[in-house]
C-alpha cells in the first residue's frame, strides 16, 4: 500500500504545500510506520455471532442509519446494503435518499426491498448537497438515534449489538448518551485488504478541535439531531460540523460532567472504502471540505467566546488552534500548558498519561507519530514541568511540589542524572494530579518550546 499511485498523489500534493524537508520526513515515517503495521482486522467468530442474535434484550434502542446515496456504484450500494442485512442487531431502520439522475441506485435498492422491508427508499426530487440530502433522510428517521453512514462504506456485522449495549450500559450508570462512536479501519475498493485502523481515544475536548477524529462510526440521539441538523455551508465537513454544536449542546444541556454524555466503542466496527473517488484515497480531491472544517472549529470557538485563530496544519484536514500570550485568560479551564522536551533529536519528555508515561516517548522530533497526534494540541493527564507554561496563580504550587524555582530552565536540568530526572516526572504528574482535583485542566502543546514559556 506505500508505493501505490494513490500515496504517490499524495506525496506529490503534499510536497507542493509543505516542501522538500517536511515532505521527505513525511515520506519517511510513512515508509516506517507501515513496516510496523502489523493490522488484520479479526472479524467476530459465528458463534460470537449466533450468540448475539440470541441474546434477550430488556430494552432495544431502535437506530435510524442515515445514507445519502448519489450515482453510487451498484457494487457499493450492494455491499453496504448486505453490511445492514448481517447485523446481529434487528431493531433498526436503513433510510437511503437518492439525489441521483440516474435510476442506478433505485434499481439496486428494488432488488433488495422484497426481500428487505428495514429499507426506506426517499427518491429526492434534486440534488441539494450532501447536507441537505442528508436532512432529508433525517426527517424520515423514526429512531431513538441516527447512525450516519456514507454511501460507499460499510459496517461490520456486529456494529449495531455493540453501540446498543453501549447506549443501555451507558443509560443506567450516567444517564442517556448524546453520541456514541466507535473505532474504524480502512479497506480497499474490493474489500481485500484491511489496513490503517484508527483506535480512538474518549473524548479528548482539545483533540477534536484538530481533527474529526470522532468520525464513524457515530450515532446521535434523535432529539438532539433533529434539533441541530446539518447546515449546508458546511458541505465536505458537515459531520464535523455536526459532531462540534453536538458536544456543546451537551455541555450546555447537563453541565457539569457531561462529557460522561459521550460514549466510545473501543472497537472496530466500521470500513471505510479507499476509491479514486473517496477523500480517504485523494484528500486534496476536496479541499473545500478541510476549508469548512477548520471553519466549523472557527464557530466552536465563537460559540465558547475564545479570541483565538484556527489555521490549517502541514496534513489536510488538521488544524491548529493559535491562544497567543493570553492562553489563561481565553482558557479559565487550564492551569497549565506542556510541551515536548527533546534530546539527541527524539521526545523525552512531554505529554503524559495518568501513570506518568510518557506517550510520544522516542519519537524523532520531525515525525508526527500515530495519526500525527504528536503534532496535535490536546487535553493530557499530566505533562513534564521542563517545558511547562503555569497560570500564575498555580505558580506557588508548582514550585512547592516540585521544589525548583518556576520555570524551569534547560540548563538546570539537561546535567541531571537519570534518577533526577525520574524525580521531576513523578513530581510533574503529581503537580498535575493536584490540578486535576481541583478540576483545572492540562493542554499540550507540540509547538511550545522551553524558550517560550
Amino acid at each position: 500500500m506505500i508505493f501505490s499511485v494513490a500515496n504517490l498523489k499524495k506525496a506529490v500534493n503534499y510536497f507542493k504545500k509543505n516542501g522538500p524537508e517536511s515532505t521527505y520526513y513525511a515520506v519517511l515515517e510513512r515508509i516506517s510506520q507501515a513496516r510496523e503495521e502489523k493490522y488484520v482486522y479479526i472479524p467476530p467468530t459465528e458463534e460470537e455471532l449466533e450468540r448475539q442474535k440470541a441474546e434477550q434484550w430488556k430494552k432495544e434502542p431502535f437506530f435510524s442509519v442515515i445514507v445519502p446515496a448519489y450515482e453510487t456504484k451498484r457494487v457499493f450500494m450492494e455491499d453496504l446494503i448486505l453490511s445492514l442485512a448481517d447485523q446481529t442487531y434487528k431493531n433498526y431502520e436503513l433510510i437511503i435518499a437518492d439525489a441521483s439522475e440516474s435510476d442506478i441506485v433505485e434499481r439496486t435498492v428494488k432488488d433488495f426491498q422484497e426481500q428487505y422491508e428495514r429499507i426506506v427508499y426517499v427518491r429526492l426530487k434534486e440534488n441539494g448537497g450532501i447536507s441537505c440530502n442528508s436532512n432529508e433522510a433525517l426527517a424520515y428517521a423514526k429512531g431513538e438515534y441516527v447512525g450516519l453512514l456514507d454511501h460507499d462504506d460499510l459496517l461490520t456485522p456486529d456494529a449495531l449489538y455493540h453501540v446498543a449495549k453501549e447506549i443501555l450500559e451507558a443509560s443506567q450508570n450516567v444517564g442517556s448518551p448524546v453520541l456514541i462512536y466507535t473505532d474504524e479501519d480502512k479497506t480497499n475498493t474490493y474489500l481485500e485488504k484491511y489496513y490503517e485502523p484508527h483506535f480512538k481515544q474518549k473524548l479528548n475536548k482539545d483533540l477534536i478541535l484538530t481533527n474529526n477524529y470522532i468520525c464513524h462510526l457515530s450515532f446521535i440521539r434523535k432529539d438532539v439531531i433533529s434539533r441541530l441538523r446539518f447546515r449546508k455551508e458546511y458541505d465536505g465537513a458537515q459531520d464535523f460540523d455536526l459532531i462540534l454544536r453536538t458536544l456543546l449542546w451537551t455541555e450546555k444541556t447537563y453541565g457539569e460532567g457531561w462529557e460522561r454524555r459521550i460514549r466510545h466503542v473501543p472497537k472496530v466496527l466500521y470500513h471505510w472504502r479507499c476509491h479514486d473517488e473517496s477523500t480517504a484515497q485523494n484528500p486534496a480531491s476536496k479541499m473545500y471540505a478541510y476549508e469548512a472544517g477548520r471553519r466549523a472549529v472557527e464557530d466552536y470557538m465563537k460559540e465558547k467566546h475564545f479570541a483565538v485563530s484556527v489555521t490549517h496544519m502541514e496534513h489536510l484536514g488538521f488544524y491548529r488552534t493559535e491562544y497567543g500570550e493570553k492562553i489563561f485568560e481565553i482558557r479559565k479551564d487550564l492551569g497549565a500548558v506542556a510541551g515536548p522536551v527533546f534530546s539527541g533529536g527524539k521526545i523525552i519528555g512531554g505529554a503524559m498519561d495518568g501513570k506518568g508515561k510518557i506517550l510520544y516517548e522516542g519519537l524523532r522530533k520531525q515525525f508526527s507519530g500515530y495519526m500525527h497526534g504528536a503534532k496535535l494540541q490536546q487535553s493530557v493527564a499530566a505533562g513534564d514541568a521542563r517545558n511547562m507554561k503555569v497560570r500564575e496563580d498555580l505558580i506557588p504550587l508548582f514550585e512547592k511540589t516540585l521544589g525548583v524555582s518556576y520555570p524551569m530552565q534547560r540548563k538546570d536540568w539537561e546535567k541531571l542524572s537519570e534518577e533526577e530526572v525520574e524525580k521531576i516526572r513523578k513530581k510533574s504528574l503529581q503537580f498535575c494530579n493536584k490540578l486535576k482535583a481541583k478540576g483545572i485542566g492540562v493542554l499540550y502543546d507540540p509547538m511550545q518550546t522551553e524558550e517560550t514559556v
